[in-house]
């Protein structure tokens, strides 16, 4: 890896909002400043400010050690982390994640088949910086100077609006995978363009992200999910055959259904305009809307078997899972959670009668209905459900009542198609 060359931008040179930094993160930086440590607001946070972007989380980075920083914030101070040491120090209502500058490929690191599995080896800010993924992330901020130090070019590849890795592509990515998917998340999130010969190195090195801990793997499925534009990084990991590595079956399907692909297009959209209009997400939403298209099948195949449908989708939704097990570990939690929604897209077909009720007061209504009104745009079959559950939520009691238990009401056999 090449040498560091240091660039000092001033603060009429950046001109980094300082009043978007939290306080906390402020305090923290002051406190091992005067206990004699460095200490640098570092990586996104500088970024996203320098992109005029609002960030939520603020890294610190110090020469400090793990126990170091415990000694300044004693019972505030957690120390975390097996394949990496961090310091998480309590603030108020937030957690703020210190990490010690890390060094060369010496002591407490264990590297196998290229990839860093361990990585406790301490250094100075020079070597901290080269370590870093992308030039974009090698940013320190001084707090109390008002500079920023670059040591890899990043500020002027985000004014060119580049995305670059810091060193060899095919040898970063061998070191961590996950570093593949994170650049179609910044590729995505902040506009950054990926090069041709990154591209190419993703496109050689996605297998490598079979090798990475699926629950990991979830975990980066997640923020890409909630990245903001996930719709554009859709296109780019399906560019890249990255959703492949992540979703195999569903890639499958979507490439072969293009009502199913359109599913995955709205639901995108969907999320990305909520996290626009700064309203809750959910990964159990998009989750459930990826697994969907293999579940329908499963679906189709158990019921084809003689199940009734209640048992049908149990059992489609359990086969699912296992499937997916060995690509993304998804949490039981979700997993319980997806299962209701896809439970209550049953529900919806039966519009009368006691049972309306409890499925209005589902604790996964809202999700399920958002989800129920996708469906809708591509089945317009399902245009009276859609029209029922959305009429009906905004009805008092008495109306609703009447509306399901009146004489008039048809009680249809309820057909077990999804």
């Amino acid at each position: 890896m090449t040498e560091p060359q240091l660039i000092q931008y001033e603060a009429k040179q950046h001109q980094l909002p300082q009043q978007e930094i939290a306080g906390h993160a402020k305090k923290i930086i002051h406190l091992l400043n005067q206990a004699g440590y460095e200490a640098y607001l570092v990586g996104g946070a500088v970024r996203d400010l320098l992109l005029g972007l609002h960030p939520k989380d603020f890294d610190i980075a110090t020469d400090a050690t793990p126990e170091e920083i415990k000694t300044v914030f004693r019972n505030k101070c957690r120390i975390i982390g097996r394949r990496f040491r961090l310091a998480h120090v309590y603030m108020g209502q937030t957690v703020y994640e210190i990490a010690t500058f890390r060094g060369g490929s010496s002591g407490d690191m264990l590297i196998k088949k290229g990839q860093i599995i361990r990585d406790n080896v301490f250094g100075t800010i020079e070597e901290d910086a080269l370590r870093r993924d992308f030039t974009c992330n090698a940013l320190y901020y001084n707090i109390a100077t008002d500079t920023i130090l670059d040591y890899a070019g990043g500020v002027g590849d985000i004014r060119q609006g580049h995305l670059k890795l810091i060193g060899l592509p095919d040898n970063r990515f061998i070191e961590d995978p996950v570093r593949m998917l994170r650049a179609v998340r910044f590729h995505a999130k902040l506009g950054l363009n990926l090069g041709d010969d990154l591209k190419q190195s993703i496109i050689k090195n996605r297998n490598s992200l079979k090798n990475v801990p699926t629950a990991r793997l979830f975990d980066e499925a997640v923020k890409l999910f909630h990245c903001g534009n996930m719709l554009h990084a859709f296109d780019t990991l399906m560019e890249l055959n990255l959703f492949d590595i992540l979703f195999p079956a569903a890639t499958k399907i979507a490439h072969a259904n293009d009502d199913l692909k359109s599913l995955l297009y709205q639901a995108f959209k969907n999320t990305d305009s909520r996290l626009k209009n700064g309203q809750s997400v959910t990964p159990v939403f998009l989750t459930a809307c990826v697994l969907w298209l293999e579940f329908l099948p499963a679906y189709r195949h158990v019921l084809s078997q003689g199940k009734n449908a209640h048992d049908a989708l149990h059992q489609a939704t359990t086969l699912v899972m296992e499937q997916q097990r060995p690509h993304l570990a998804i949490p039981k939690a979700l997993q319980n959670g997806i299962r209701q929604m896809w439970l209550l897209q049953l529900r919806f077909k039966k519009m009368y009668g006691k049972p309306v009720f409890s499925t209005l007061h589902h604790p996964r209504f809202r999700a399920a209905y958002d989800f129920l009104l996708l469906r809708a745009k591509i089945k317009p079959e399902l245009d009276s459900q859609e029209e029922f559950w959305t009429n009906i939520q905004n009805m008092p009691p008495d109306a609703i009542k009447s509306m399901v238990y009146g004489k008039r009401v048809k009680r249809k056999k309820v057909s077990t198609e999804l």
